[in-house]
């Protein structure tokens, strides 16, 4: 396809792409984009031309290469669609790395929605729940509990988890409520050994699949009117911790990451938050100078 064909084309797809306007308004800056430099080096809209110009522009970061391709790769399916092309130039790109999203973690409030929304007979799962919420556990860690894992010592309260590349952790257990609701459940078990959190089918315990407790969440969160993935509970523990003051290290620690760079994605802290320190820091200041 020459540049001419594929400027007037491009047009005729956006206005059939059913996307927000601000997706429209990037993707016709660059079909635009790459339309111009065609029509400069005088390429055909090839493989080989689309491999040199991406080469050209080996400066844009990944998400910008990314996105223009994802834009160019649309446009090709929509001209094979309308016989506008014999076959697909983007078939064989490679696409960029991109780093991973930072974690999102929910507010402290909207989290509670969605207990407040588990029936008060479902103690097993608003247990299981509130444990990987007030702990940052991995719910394949928190389903892998055993009875015998728990130490509920007064003033020392913790589980042994283990962890990816089976490693072994400790964690602290430092939430009264959650350390009551595990006292209070203990007492309803009928054995001292074995997994702490069983599926009751057919009357008969057996260990809780991911699958059925991802299920059960997602019902939960969507009966509160909360979207949140089960394992949005873990980063929003981290996020909590983080907001809070707790050290990279600290927090490391409790969530078993093996690098440090893992836990650094949680170091996005809230607008509020960081203005919060620097006012109390410009104030500390502004006292030692009078």
């Amino acid at each position: 396809m020459q540049a001419t064909t594929l400027q007037t084309q491009a047009e005729r797809f956006l206005a059939d792409l059913k996307r927000s306007p601000q997706t429209v308004r990037a993707y016709r800056a660059d079909l635009r984009h790459l339309t111009g430099w065609l029509q400069e080096t005088g390429h055909l809209l090839e493989r080989e031309a689309l491999e040199t110009y991406f080469a050209v522009h080996s400066h844009w970061a990944p998400a910008t290469r990314s996105r223009k391709q994802t834009a160019l790769e649309r446009f090709c399916r929509w001209a094979l669609q309308h016989d506008l092309l014999d076959h697909d130039p983007t078939l064989h790109l490679e696409h960029p790395h991109l780093p991973p999203p930072h974690p999102r973690g929910l507010r402290r409030e909207e989290i509670e929605r969605i207990f407040a929304a588990i029936p008060p007979e479902q103690t097993r799962d608003a247990l299981l729940f509130r444990l990987v919420f007030e702990t940052g556990l991995r719910i394949g860690e928190a389903l892998g509990i055993h009875v015998e894992d728990l130490d509920l010592t007064r003033g020392d309260e913790h589980l042994t988890v283990i962890g990816k590349g089976n490693r072994k952790r400790t964690v602290l257990l430092d939430d009264p409520r959650l350390v009551n609701a595990l006292r209070r459940y203990l007492r309803t078990l009928g054995y001292t050994h074995g997994p702490l959190f069983q599926a009751r089918k057919n009357g008969r315990g057996g260990p809780l699949r991911y699958q059925s407790v991802q299920e059960r969440w997602q019902g939960y969160a969507e009966r509160a009117g909360v979207v949140c993935t089960l394992h949005q509970l873990r980063h929003s523990h981290a996020t909590e911790l983080v907001n809070g003051g707790v050290s990279l290290a600290t927090i490391r620690k409790r969530l078993g990451h093996q690098h440090i760079q893992t836990t650094l994605r949680y170091a996005e802290v809230s607008d509020q938050t960081a203005d919060t320190e620097v006012r109390q820091w410009r104030r500390k200041n502004l006292g030692h100078r009078h």
